[in-house]
C-alpha cells in the first residue's frame, strides 16, 4: 500500500514538473516548478519530492536550486534534484529551481562556420570540385539560415524549446560533416590547373613582347630625330643652303698664285 502510495505521488509529481516548466523570459533563465501532493485525506505523510533535471543541465547551471540537493544517476545519465517533507492530507508543496537557458547555440558558432564555408568555397571554385563544393555551400548556407530562424522563433513552451534544440543539434553536426568533406576536397585540389598556368605564362610572354616593342620603336624615333637635328655636312650642290653653288665656282675661277719669275724680276729692278 505504501508502495503504490509512493509511487502515485512520483507520478503526480513528475506530471506537474512537465507542466511547470516555464521561462522566466526569453533572453535569461529558466525557472523549472517541482510539485509534490499527499493524496491522503486523512494522515499525515513524508513525502519525498524528486525530480530528474534535463540531461543537458549540470550543477554550474543551475542559479538557484532552494532547499533541494542535488545528485547523480547512473542510471538515467542525468542530474535530479530531491527532498522530503511532512503534508498534512491533501497538501501540496512547490519548490522552484533556476537554471541557466543552455538550450541555444551560439550565433558567433553559426557566423564561424558560415564564413569558413564561403572561404572554401572561394578556394576550390577554379579546381575540379568546382561543381561539389557549390552543392556543399549551398547546402550548408541553407541549413546554417534554417537554424538560425528555428533559434529566432523558438517556441516559448519549454519541452518544445528543448526539443527544438536537440534537432539544432543534429542539424548542427550535419553541417560540421559537410564541412569536413569540403576540407578534404581542398586537401585533394590541385594548387592550380595546368592548363591555366600555360596560358597565364604564355599571356606574359605576350605582354613582354608588346613592351619590348613599344619601346624599340619609341626609341627608333627619338634616334632618327637626333640625327636630322644634327647634320654635321651638307653635300655639294645641296639646294637647301643659297648662294652655295656660286660661292663655290667662283672659288674654282679664280687661279692659283703661283710663285714664279715676274715676282722675282721685279725684286731685282728694286735691287
Amino acid at each position: 500500500m505504501m508502495k503504490r502510495f509512493k509511487s502515485i505521488i512520483l507520478i503526480l509529481m513528475i506530471i506537474m514538473f512537465g507542466i511547470c516548466l516555464l521561462p522566466k523570459d526569453s533572453f535569461a533563465n529558466v525557472v523549472i516548478k517541482v510539485i509534490a501532493i499527499n493524496p491522503s485525506k486523512d494522515q499525515t505523510q513524508r513525502v519525498p519530492l524528486k525530480a530528474f533535471l534535463p540531461k543537458e543541465i549540470k550543477p554550474e547551471n543551475i542559479v538557484d536550486k532552494g532547499d533541494l540537493e542535488i545528485a547523480y544517476d547512473t542510471q538515467q545519465g542525468s542530474f535530479f534534484i530531491f527532498g522530503e517533507y511532512d503534508l498534512k492530507p491533501g497538501e501540496s508543496i512547490e519548490r522552484t529551481i533556476e537554471i541557466e537557458d543552455i538550450w541555444t547555440i551560439p550565433q558567433t558558432e553559426l557566423d564561424s562556420l558560415r564564413s569558413e564555408s564561403k572561404k572554401l568555397s572561394d578556394l576550390l571554385k577554379n579546381t575540379e570540385f568546382s561543381d561539389r563544393i557549390a552543392f556543399l555551400h549551398n547546402n550548408i548556407d541553407s541549413e546554417l539560415n534554417r537554424l538560425s530562424e528555428s533559434q529566432k522563433n523558438s517556441p516559448v513552451n519549454p519541452e518544445q524549446h528543448i526539443s527544438g534544440y536537440r534537432e539544432n543539434l543534429k542539424t548542427l553536426e550535419s553541417i560540421k560533416t559537410d564541412l569536413a568533406l569540403a576540407r578534404s576536397l581542398l586537401a585533394q585540389a590541385k594548387p592550380m590547373p595546368t592548363l591555366f598556368v600555360w596560358k597565364l605564362i604564355l599571356s606574359i610572354i605576350i605582354f613582354l613582347a608588346l613592351l619590348g616593342g613599344s619601346f624599340y620603336l619609341i626609341w627608333h624615333k627619338q634616334l632618327k630625330s637626333i640625327a636630322q637635328d644634327n647634320t654635321f655636312f651638307i653635300p655639294k650642290g645641296d639646294e637647301s643652303v643659297p648662294g652655295l653653288d656660286s660661292k663655290l665656282k667662283t672659288h674654282e675661277a679664280e687661279p692659283e698664285s703661283k710663285p714664279g719669275g715676274q715676282d722675282i724680276d721685279k725684286i731685282l729692278d728694286k735691287g
